[in-house]
C-alpha cells in the first residue's frame, strides 16, 4: 500500500501558534484532490472542453482518502484509491498520484520548470494544473508552507511566493502584455467569450478565452478578474479590446498576513502577525492598503508590490522613529515611535 500513499506536511511559526484554521485546511485538502482529478484526466487524454465537472468514475478511481495524521506540525498521510481500469489505464490513480509528485518536485526549484512541458505535454492541462496548485499555495509574507512527497523521503515544499512564480510563467509566452482589470459581467459559454466592465473607460470590453479557462471563469461571474494579453488600444490610448488572452485571474483581496518585514538585507521579527485589508480601485486599476497605525498609504498595480512598498515603508518608521532618541521628538512622534516598537521583537541582519 505505500506506494499508494503519500504525506501533506504544513509546517511554519503560524502552524506552532495554532493559526492554521478549518477553513485553509479545508482549501488544501480540496484544492490537491482537484489538481489529482485533472492530472488524471490529463492521462485519459480527456477532452476538458466538452464539460466542466470531472467524470464520476475519474473521481472514483483517483480520490484521495486520509490514513494516519501524525502529531506536531500539522502532517497527514494521504492514499489513492484502489486500482481502477480506466481506457488504457489499467490504475489511473496511482498514475495520477504519481504524476502530482513529480509536478510538485519539479515547482519546488524554478529553474527546472521546463521540464512540465515534459511531464504534462498538453498546454491546457498544464495551465489548469498549474492555476489548482496556485490555489492553494501560501501567499507571499504568510508564516507557513507545505511539504509534500513520499512517507519517509524529502518532502518538496511549496513555499510563500510561489502563485507569483506560476504567474509569471503562465504570463511568460507574450511579447507585450497588458493586464485589464474589471467586473465580469457578460459570460457566452457557446461562443467561448466575455466581457468586463472596465471603469476607467466606463465600458465593457470583450475578449475571447480558451476552453481550459471555462470552468474557472464561470465561478468569477460577478467577480472582478485581471486579463492579461495583447490588447487593441483606441485613438486616446484606452484598451478597447484584448485580442490574445494568456491568462486570466481572479482578484485577490484577501488580508495580507505578516509575520516579519523582509527589507534589502535586514529582517524585523514581529511581535504577532499582522492582518492587513487591501482594496481595489477600478478607476485607477491599482491595488491599495491603508495603515494608520503607522501612517502607511500605499498604491500599486500588483498585489506583490504592495507587500514589498508595505515592507520598504516600515522598515523607514523603524529606522526614523523606532531605534532614534525621542528626546527631540514631537507628541505625535513619540506614539509612533511606541507603536512600532510594540511590534517590533527585534531586528536581525540576513
Amino acid at each position: 500500500m505505500d506506494d499508494r500513499r503519500f504525506q501533506i506536511k504544513i509546517e511554519g511559526p503560524a502552524v506552532l501558534e495554532g493559526q492554521i484554521s478549518f477553513s485553509l485546511l479545508s482549501q488544501l485538502l480540496k484544492g490537491i484532490q482537484e489538481t489529482v482529478y485533472t492530472l488524471a484526466l490529463a492521462g485519459l487524454q480527456y477532452d476538458y472542453r466538452q464539460r466542466i465537472r470531472v467524470p464520476r468514475e475519474v473521481q472514483t478511481a483517483s480520490a484521495l482518502y486520509r490514513v494516519l495524521e501524525e502529531n506536531g506540525s500539522y502532517a497527514l498521510t494521504a492514499e489513492i484509491a484502489p486500482a481502477q481500469h480506466l481506457n488504457d489505464f489499467p490504475d489511473i490513480g496511482l498514475y495520477a498520484k504519481n504524476k502530482y509528485l513529480e509536478v510538485i518536485h519539479i515547482l519546488e526549484a524554478e529553474n527546472s520548470w521546463n521540464k512540465l512541458n515534459r511531464v504534462i505535454p498538453d498546454s491546457g492541462y498544464r495551465r489548469k494544473i498549474l492555476r489548482s496548485i496556485s490555489s492553494y499555495c501560501p501567499k507571499s509574507g504568510e508564516r507557513w508552507h507545505i511539504g509534500i512527497g513520499q512517507p519517509g523521503q524529502q518532502l518538496s515544499t511549496l513555499n510563500p511566493g510561489l502563485p507569483q512564480s506560476i504567474h509569471k510563467f503562465l504570463v511568460l509566452p507574450a511579447t507585450e502584455t497588458m493586464v485589464v482589470s474589471g467586473e465580469l459581467v457578460q459570460l457566452h459559454l457557446d461562443e467561448k467569450r466575455l466581457g468586463i466592465y472596465y471603469a476607467p473607460a466606463k465600458k465593457v470590453i470583450h475578449c475571447s478565452y480558451e476552453p481550459e479557462l471555462e470552468d474557472y471563469i464561470v465561478a468569477c461571474l460577478r467577480e472582478i478578474i485581471q486579463v492579461y494579453g495583447q490588447v487593441q488600444l483606441d485613438n486616446r490610448g484606452i484598451p478597447e479590446k484584448i485580442v490574445d488572452v494568456i491568462e486570466i485571474e481572479n482578484l485577490d483581496l484577501s488580508p495580507l498576513k505578516i509575520g516579519e518585514i523582509l527589507f534589502e538585507n535586514k529582517k524585523l521579527r514581529l511581535r504577532d502577525e499582522l492582518s492587513i485589508s487591501v482594496d481595489y480601485d477600478q478607476e485607477n486599476q491599482e491595488f491599495s492598503l491603508e495603515y494608520a497605525i503607522l501612517n502607511i498609504s500605499i498604491g500599486a498595480k500588483d498585489r506583490q508590490s504592495i507587500l514589498d512598498e508595505f515592507y520598504a515603508d516600515f522598515y523607514w518608521v523603524w529606522l526614523e522613529y523606532g531605534i532614534c532618541d525621542d528626546a527631540q521628538m514631537s507628541d505625535d512622534a513619540r506614539l509612533l515611535k511606541e507603536s512600532v516598537c510594540g511590534m517590533v521583537v527585534e531586528e536581525i541582519g540576513i
